[in-house]
This record gives C-alpha cells, sequence and structure tokens, in this order.
C-alpha cells in the first residue's frame, strides 16, 4: 500500500462512489474493457493522480463536509477550485500549484469522463503562466565529455584489480557506474526504460555484439526501440558480466543488467544517485539522467548538423518537433553564439591590423 500523507484522504476513506469509479477506470478486466480508462497508465502516473485526487478530497472533508454526500463531480467547481489553491499554497509554493491541478484535472477526467473539465484546464495554466519560474542553470556537457567519465572509471578499476589481483565488491560497483554512463552516453534512455533492462530480454548478443531490443511495453511513447550497440562498449559489456556484476551481491539470483547492491536490479532512482555522484566527483557538479539525452542532443547537433534530425529516433520521440524544442535549441544557440563571438575576434583582428599599418 502507497504510503498516505496528512494531506491526503486514505482511499478507505473516501466516500463510495469515488472509490467505486475509481477502481472501474483504473482496474482493466480485460483489453476490451473501455471503462479502465487509465488502465494504461504508468504506475507513477496513477500515483500521481491518486495523490492529487486524495488531497483534494482532504481538503473537501475539512472545509466542505457536507459535500461529500454529492457525486464526485458535484464537489467541485471555479469557487472550491480558488479555496482548494488557498488551501495549497499553505504547503506548495506557487510553481507546483499548477501541476497539482494538472493531475487533479487528469484524474476528475478518468472517474468523470463524461463531464467537461475545460475551465480547470483553463485555470491551470493561468496559474502557471503567473507563477514565477526559476531560471534552469545547465553545465554545459556534452556525450562525449560524459562517455570519457564512464571509459576513465572501468579503466581506472581494471588497473586496480589488476594491481591487486582481485575484484572487490567496490570495484564492481565503480566498474558498473562506469559502464552505465558511457552505455547512456551512446544510448541515453529514458531512466525507467534503462532501469527495465533484463540481460536475454531487452540485451541480447548476436555474435560478437550486443544490441537493444526493447519493446514498446518498456518505452514511454509505446513504441518499440532497437539499437545496436558498438564493438567497444559491446566488449565492456562482456567485460562487466564476465568479471564485475557476479562479484555484486545477489546478481546470480537476477537478470537486471544493473545490479544493485541489494540483491536485485538498480532501481531507477538507485542509478540516477550513483551517476549523479560520479559525474559530479569527476566534472565538479552532478549530471542527472536526463541530461544525458541533452548531451547527446547538443553533441549531434554541433558535429553533425545536417543530420541532426536523427536525434529523434535517438530519444524516442514522436516528432522532430519535441526533440528540437526541448533538446536541440540550447544548442543551436549555443553555436550562434560561438558564432557571433567568432564575429568579434574577425572584426577586432582586422581593426588590429588597419592600426599596424596606418602606424607603419
Amino acid at each position: 500500500m502507497p504510503l498516505v500523507s496528512k494531506l491526503q484522504l486514505p482511499f478507505c476513506e473516501w466516500p463510495a462512489a469515488d472509490k467505486a469509479l475509481w477502481q472501474t477506470a483504473f482496474e482493466a478486466v480485460d483489453f476490451f474493457d473501455e471503462d479502465s480508462r487509465g488502465s494504461h497508465l504508468s504506475v507513477a502516473t496513477r500515483e500521481a493522480l491518486r495523490v492529487n485526487y486524495a488531497q483534494y478530497q482532504r481538503f473537501i472533508s475539512e472545509y466542505r463536509a457536507d459535500l461529500l454526500a454529492l457525486p464526485p463531480a458535484a464537489r467541485i467547481n471555479r469557487e472550491l477550485v480558488a479555496e482548494y489553491v488557498t488551501w495549497l499554497r499553505r504547503g506548495q509554493s506557487p510553481s507546483t500549484i499548477p501541476i497539482s491541478l494538472h493531475h487533479l484535472r487528469l484524474a476528475y477526467g478518468l472517474v468523470c469522463p463524461d463531464e467537461d473539465w475545460s475551465w480547470l484546464l483553463t485555470i491551470t495554466k493561468r496559474l502557471a503562466a503567473t507563477s514565477p519560474r526559476k531560471a534552469k542553470k545547465y553545465h554545459r556537457v556534452t556525450s562525449d565529455q560524459l562517455y570519457k567519465i564512464g571509459v576513465d572509471l572501468m579503466e581506472g578499476t581494471v588497473a586496480d584489480a589488476d594491481s591487486s589481483r582481485r575484484v572487490s565488491r567496490a570495484q564492481a560497483l565503480q566498474y558498473r557506474d562506469g559502464l552505465i554512463i558511457s552505455f547512456l552516453a551512446l544510448i541515453p534512455l529514458r531512466r525507467r526504460t534503462n532501469a527495465a533492462l533484463r540481460i536475454g530480454k531487452q540485451l541480447v548478443k548476436s555474435g560478437e555484439f550486443w544490441s537493444l531490443e526493447i519493446s514498446e511495453e518498456d518505452t514511454k511513447t509505446k513504441d518499440p526501440l532497437d539499437y545496436t550497440i558498438s564493438e567497444t562498449v559491446s566488449m565492456r559489456i562482456d567485460e562487466y558480466l564476465e568479471l564485475f556484476r557476479p562479484r555484486i551481491l545477489g546478481a546470480n539470483n537476477h537478470s537486471g543488467l544493473w545490479a544493485s547492491n541489494k540483491g536485485c536490479p538498480m532501481s531507477d532512482d538507485a542509478i540516477y544517485a550513483a551517476v549523479f555522484k560520479r559525474t559530479k566527483k569527476a566534472l565538479g557538479f552532478g549530471v542527472n539522467l536526463h541530461r544525458f539525452r541533452h548531451a547527446a542532443a547538443s553533441f549531434w547537433s554541433i558535429e553533425d548538423p545536417v543530420n541532426v534530425r536523427g536525434v529523434k529516433d535517438l530519444l524516442g520521440h514522436d516528432s522532430f518537433n519535441m526533440t528540437e524544442a526541448h533538446y536541440i535549441m540550447m544548442s543551436q544557440s549555443r553555436i550562434a553564439g560561438r558564432k557571433l563571438a567568432q564575429a568579434h575576434d574577425r572584426i577586432r583582428k582586422r581593426t588590429l591590423h588597419s592600426q599596424i599599418n596606418d602606424c607603419s
């Protein structure tokens, strides 16, 4: 059972109508069950919707308990949402409140699909547009830099293991982390897809090379992904599986590619923490997993701008518009800034050359 904070009304305390509608919306009987509109959603998305629906029900139970006897759709309107936003401001920042309303709207859309929730979308957008935004500050990093960090970790581990003539558990974990970093630098999978990799299922070997065959059930876009892994990284995977992975506690008891020291596959949060820690030590700042996708787009757009549309397939996007809007524009601005600086430098040199000629 998920943990429930004091700001959420526990499921067992929900009105009977809400519990019935929620179970109908999220618990599919079979693939042809049209009522289970939310059964296709990921576990994380379902949890976000549950949390925000339960949070709104807590608000109603505390301030308008008289409404609990009414159907779910009758317990929400513009005036109540305005009061709810005021209630949320006690514990949430202005930038997260629109996110809460977004999830609340999606939850109500699944529980009460016959109602028009466009008015709640309008309110959510207005709040999002007026909420203060903290400017994102990213340290520039590209895939080649990240790849080298991973290689350095792996080569350092091999050298240490050779000198000690044994592989310690710490060395096994270091090699694993280095492989994860180099692997993601070349194939920047989404964090949950990466954590779900299993040897012999998504990671398969054909001849001397490894490849990824990821089915639609393990991707965000529900489209299958297929990647060929380079000879160098294939050799690193072989080395990891033969020498280092067996030294990780309980690794032989499961097929997860990224074995944790807890006897099970690493979770996406554990991978995030390991990568952030290693990159921070190497660069002075930590690189989160999503930045690997930005790094890949940056590197491609700088090194091969003619074929940059290929980034869409690398990142598993449905359209190039998504890739361009969120991953490439930053790189293009850097390129433009670099060209501007080069132009200024050329003008400065011409001016200096002209002054020297005048003096002579």
